[in-house]
């Protein structure tokens, strides 16, 4: 057997504090109807998904986690605008080409992330034929969710990047995405740090990280245009 002297990197996943405080008046606990202890204990990781989420997508890397999305992800690939693309706008053209650019194996998992003004260019999009055209996205408006595009989930969510920008519209395979839960989250409440004020503190902590798996693309076998799990339309 010859030696095939695999190279291997290591991916360092260093736990971010995520932190959440609320003050609530006493009168509040009192008088309230329903348990607000209770209420807030399910909205604070419903507040806590959210934000994570929006770290995983969008997130520096300093001080919270390196998001998938951006310049900051060194795997990812943006592809750019078609020549003459006005601005603000996907063209079905931008959507083969980001198409084509995803690692083969991850095509049966990748997903179309969305920022929800980009669900008009979609719906309206044509490809030119002559002087003519005809529609390039034609879904069900009336049928269960989520549309697919390519046969992929589009999924619609305000933590992707407003249209225009790089990422408003991505094709990403999750699983090339690593998270890493170092503290599950934690809740507390104290009668006493507001004493004077007649007001009880709530406070949430939890510590997490999460970053790409792979920090670079991938070249094809057959030398071709580089592939990554994670592409991006460029700014237009």
């Amino acid at each position: 057997l010859t030696d095939a002297s695999p190279r291997f990197g290591r991916v360092v996943l260093d736990a971010k504090k995520l932190t959440g405080l609320s003050l609530v008046p006493n009168e509040l606990l009192s008088d309230s109807i329903i348990s607000f202890s209770a209420l807030i204990e399910r909205l604070w990781p419903r507040t806590l998904a959210f934000e994570e989420d929006a770290s995983f997508l969008t997130g520096t890397g300093t001080d919270e986690p390196l998001g998938l999305l951006g310049a900051g992800n060194s795997a990812a690939i943006a592809v750019p605008a078609e020549a003459g693309q006005q601005a603000d706008t996907v063209l079905y053209e931008n959507v083969v080409e980001m198409y084509a650019r995803m690692l083969p194996s991850s095509l049966n998992q990748a997903v179309w992330l969305i920022s929800p003004d980009v669900v008009p260019q979609l719906y309206k999009m044509t490809l030119a034929v002559g002087t003519g055209g005809t529609a390039m996205y034609v879904v069900n408006a009336a049928g269960p969710g989520p549309a697919t595009l390519f046969g992929r989930p589009v999924l619609i969510s305000e933590k992707a990047n407003a249209i225009g920008n790089r990422g408003d519209i991505a094709f990403v395979d999750f699983s090339y995405y690593l998270i890493g839960d170092r503290q599950m989250m934690t809740a507390a409440s104290s009668t006493d740090y507001r004493f004077g004020n007649d007001q009880t503190a709530y406070r949430i902590i939890q510590r997490v990280d999460g970053r790409p798996w792979i920090q670079s693309a991938i070249t094809p076998r057959n030398g071709g245009n580089s592939l990554s799990p994670f592409v991006e339309l460029a700014a237009r």
